[in-house]
């Protein structure tokens, strides 16, 4: 009897199951009369709509006439059921990071924070009493027992603001208790101690305007955290005042002060310029033109690669099978750390031998080719693993692997081949590209397999092929 193989594939029309079985004239007929098939000849099977029933429908119309093999399909719900795990774990962390990063705030009379009362249990009651000491101080509330200083004139740049306060409680003995809290806060322009300043509620109500735009444009969640942290460290820095009332000069100021004198990289500076120009340009457009806003000069790297025997050295380091097998996926197919980790195991095309890298950098899909070779590597892996998934999966089933574990991986191997370039994960990825423009592959299809944007980007790999750097002749060998 023959035997149907079912499974769920992507098709045009979206989720199908394909039927899949010899070629069999009189099964054929029978199939024809199933509601909903159709033939794909990009598949080259017939496939049906998938629903929740569609196993008892199966056996329900074919069981008579053939073997009816569902077993992927069992697999393929729970793989759907871990999914939607994950995915609504994840939206629980994200709302709790949301509560945490903007709670809710009340505004004063000097928009300081109200800060929660302080009761125990059957006390008879309690107040808090906040001030703010220095050149520009704020009265207490009348009838508190804390200190009660007027307001001065206006702050002054090169002083520190403290924040003193009494907190009167009283217990179920009636006793008083008193407790003295205090908080040093940078005024605007010294930068010194951005890590302590508290932003005051018209601030947080920026910054969560800022994140709920990025949000809603569907960024990544990389660059939203990344986005959102760089905004708050710029109105930490200008504060007391809010991000209506900067200018441009307040940029310039801050990688003046803050960041140069700290000696942060490049790459901070560039990010935090280009969070401070979204900001302004989507929040608080009506403030600041985003154009007024320079970039730093930019730095032309060349990346560093290793030869074909290194690569092979650090492919067979590794003792743990699922170690080599990442490693060799990301060099074999030009890989990002995140696309590695990302993978399934259907995304694997083993009749066209190509790989599907899906929703990559820049939410783009693309496909590269995958070596009979480094399919066997994978099919051996997955007989020993069976990822339920993602292709690869951390202590927990449906947990996709740690980037920083990945990271590790390449980092031991290097040491155990005897790397001593300073290389990291992503080099491998370089090496994939310089490695095929050596063979003779043409640019425009490495920018392709590498999934860039612009050719510029792919340019860079030119510069470190050595097919024809070692032909030219040094004029010292003509001394």
């Amino acid at each position: 009897m023959t035997t149907i193989i079912a499974e769920r594939v992507s098709h045009d029309s979206g989720i199908r199951v394909a039927l899949k079985f010899p070629y069999d004239g009189e099964l054929i007929e029978i199939i024809r009369r199933l509601p909903g098939i159709r033939w794909s000849n990009r598949l080259g099977c017939w496939h049906i709509p998938d629903s929740p029933d569609v196993i008892e429908f199966l056996l329900k119309n074919l069981s008579r006439y053939a073997l009816v093999d569902y077993s992927d399909l069992k697999k393929q719900s729970l793989v759907q059921r871990v999914r939607e795990t994950r995915e609504r774990q994840q939206n629980e962390r994200a709302e709790r990071l949301r509560s945490v990063q903007f709670p809710d705030v009340i505004p004063q009379q000097d928009n300081a924070l109200v800060q929660p009362s302080l009761k125990n249990p059957g006390s008879t009651g309690s107040e808090s009493h906040y001030n703010r000491t220095g050149s520009h101080a704020t009265p207490a509330s009348p009838g508190s027992s804390g200190t009660k200083e007027a307001s001065t004139g206006s702050l002054d740049p090169g002083k520190m603001v403290t924040l003193t306060g009494t907190v009167t409680s009283g217990n179920s003995n009636g006793k008083t208790v008193n407790r003295t809290r205090s908080g040093r806060y940078a005024s605007a322009g010294s930068g010194s101690l951005i890590g302590e300043t508290v932003l005051g509620p018209d601030a947080r109500a920026d910054l969560a305007r800022f994140r709920n735009w990025l949000e809603s444009r569907r960024f990544p969640d990389t660059t939203i955290r990344t986005y959102t942290s760089m905004m708050e460290t710029f109105l930490k820095f200008v504060a007391p005042r809010e991000a209506s009332q900067c200018t441009a000069d307040d940029l310039v100021r801050m990688v003046n002060d803050y960041i140069l004198p700290r000696g942060l990289s490049y790459s901070y500076q560039n990010q935090l310029i280009s969070a401070v120009k979204k900001f302004y340009k989507e929040v608080c457009s009506n403030t600041i033109d985003p154009g007024t806003f320079s970039r730093p000069r930019a730095r032309h790297k060349l990346p560093n690669v290793l030869s074909k025997d290194e690569v092979k050295r650090v492919l067979a380091a590794p003792m743990n099978e699922k170690h080599r097998v990442i490693l060799s996926l990301i060099y074999g197919c030009g890989l990002r750390r995140s696309e590695a980790i990302m993978l399934e195991p259907q995304d694997i095309d083993r009749d066209r031998m190509l790989l599907s890298v899906r929703q990559a950098k820049g939410f783009k899909d693309r496909i590269v080719p995958i070596s009979p070779k480094l399919v066997e590597l994978v099919d051996s892996y997955l007989k020993r693993y069976r990822p339920v998934l993602y292709l690869f999966e951390g202590q927990r089933q449906g947990d996709r692997y740690s980037a920083a574990s990945v990271e590790k991986i390449f980092r031991v191997a290097c040491t155990k081949a005897g790397i001593r370039k300073k290389i990291t994960l992503h080099g491998l990825r370089h090496s994939y590209a310089t490695h095929l423009l050596e063979a003779g592959t043409d640019l425009r299809y490495i920018q392709e397999l590498l999934g860039h944007r612009s050719s510029k980007t792919t340019e860079i790999y030119t510069h470190v092929t050595e097919k024809s750097i070692q032909k030219i002749r040094s004029p010292f060998d003509d001394l």
